[in-house]
């Protein structure tokens, strides 16, 4: 039912809390990161409370629910605002609704008004995704391949290799906090889905499968 990376609206003692599921506990108990209220601006930004003063609260405190498509910016705006707050572009700012006009948030890049405005394609194989040509189906697709360095430009092969190594740099990361373990563990079941999806389609043209998490580092030898 719950998922790190919704929201959730919280009453514990006729006090009512906002905040984001980061974690579930095998206690059956929701972890969340709060909203608190700052003195910023005359006290309308309301911000993440500390790692350490987190809540680990009994779903039955739970008023409202909110699913949120964390890859999506626009998702996790509209997800904020059924719960009465504006989030800022910088992921920790927010604000009211009610004090939009008076306060300064960081631009959120990315969400417009003209995204809401588009039907979303019919095609099972675009996920949700609009019909305008930058998103294809997946049948529609080449198989997913490694980038090769050595046929991109020097910018570009750099970049192709800072890259393969922050995936591997990934892999020996061990998060020591709260926050840290649950988005590792979130990113961890999206790469292994991802993965499994990638060798499906990789399978049903005949090729072999591939490690999506372990790109290559060395320079690829030319056929003679």
């Amino acid at each position: 039912m719950y998922s790190v990376g919704d929201l959730i609206e919280f009453k514990i003692a006729d006090s009512v809390f906002c905040g984001e599921i980061v974690g579930l506990a095998d206690d059956n108990k929701i972890e969340v990161s709060r909203l608190k209220q700052t003195k910023k601006q005359e006290s309308r930004i309301w911000e993440y409370v500390d790692d350490d003063k987190w809540s680990a609260i009994d779903p039955k405190f739970v008023s409202k629910h909110v699913k949120v498509d964390t890859s999506k910016g626009a998702s996790v705006m509209k997800g904020w605002k059924q719960l009465g707050f504006l989030a800022g572009g910088d992921g920790i700012s927010f604000c009211k609704l009610e004090d939009e006009k008076d306060t300064m948030l960081p631009i959120f890049h990315g969400d417009s008004d003209s995204e809401d405005d588009e039907e979303p394609s019919k095609n099972p194989k675009m996920h949700g995704y609009v019909d305008d040509g930058f998103v294809i189906p997946d049948d529609e697709g080449s198989e997913f391949e490694f980038a090769n360095p050595d046929d991109l430009d020097d910018e570009a092969a750099e970049w192709v290799r800072e890259t393969h190594k922050a995936v591997h740099g990934y892999k020996q990361w061990e998060p020591k906090d709260k926050q840290g373990k649950a988005l590792k563990s979130f990113i961890d079941k999206m790469d292994n889905k991802v993965a499994v999806e990638t060798n499906d389609q990789r399978w049903d043209v005949g090729k072999e499968s591939i490690s999506t998490d372990n790109p290559p580092l060395k320079k690829k030898r030319k056929k003679q």
